[in-house]
């Protein structure tokens, strides 16, 4: 039986795949059990500075939650799922929270929770064939992380139109209201992805995580009292900060070591 995650570490660049082709990429709950252990596993890797989000087959990036496993778990008389809520961490809060810099590399179908897993990372790229939509509306589920997270992604008349509707937005519409970053033509779509993760490398790790904290906590709190937040790392002390001036000074690369 294939292992539905998959990992691989090259050149600071952790690459996590979801490897159920067979079943859309559907996000089982050995499947969530397993990101949420990688991504938390990455986050305290020092060696790793940005996190790809990727999928394996042709058709589907993730159609989400598996909705046979959930209706079997039903039958069986299992406790229903509830948001936030449970002995286990939230796969998408630990995305959301995961320190370094994480790009979704989305193609074919982008559905519900697998909307949910992209949208919970920093950056997203996607192929020109990419659908994505939230149906949660047709199956009478909530896209609790979705209904949170989209309209501080996208103007709030679009969000309330995937919410409501369920319907897809193709990838040029996706590009146009800001719910994706980049397009790109599905060949070019991993070179694409590797060569924005390759740009991420290059920059400052210790400012690329103050800015991934001070957006994350500050973006929702009045600015006089986001001004003054200090989470995480400072670059304003940090042995990077001298190492980018001499690399300037000197016309060189910097090297930098993330201290």
């Amino acid at each position: 039986m294939n292992a539905p995650l998959l990992l691989d570490i090259a050149d600071s660049v952790a690459t996590v795949t979801l490897n159920r082709p067979d079943h859309l990429n559907a996000l089982s709950t050995e499947l969530q059990r397993e990101l949420v252990e990688v991504f938390a596993d990455l986050d305290r890797d020092d060696s790793v500075r940005v996190v790809l989000l990727t999928a394996n087959g042709d058709r589907a990036f993730s159609a989400g939650a598996d909705l046979k496993q959930m209706n079997g778990n039903d039958r069986a008389g299992a406790a229903a799922y509830l948001p936030m809520a449970g002995p286990t961490r939230n796969l998408y809060e630990t995305v959301l929270e995961c320190g370094k810099p994480t790009l979704a590399v989305l193609h074919g179908w982008v559905v519900g929770g697998g909307l949910e897993l992209a949208m919970a990372c920093d950056l997203r790229i996607a192929a020109d064939d990419a659908r994505l939509m939230l149906p949660e509306s047709k199956v009478g589920l909530g896209a609790n992380f979705g209904s949170q997270m989209l309209p501080r992604l996208v103007p709030m008349g679009i969000a309330f139109q995937m919410l409501y509707l369920g319907e897809p937005l193709d990838a040029a519409d996706a590009h146009r209201v800001g719910l994706v970053n980049w397009l790109a033509p599905r060949a070019e779509l991993a070179d694409r992805a590797r060569g924005i993760a390759a740009q991420l490398v290059e920059r400052a790790p210790v400012t690329l995580r103050r800015y991934k904290a001070m957006v994350r906590v500050g973006s929702t709190l009045p600015i006089s009292t986001a001004l003054r937040l200090d989470p995480g790392p400072s670059p304003y002390t940090s042995a990077d900060r001298l190492e980018g001036a001499a690399a300037f000074v000197e016309k060189r690369k910097p090297h930098w070591t993330g201290r």
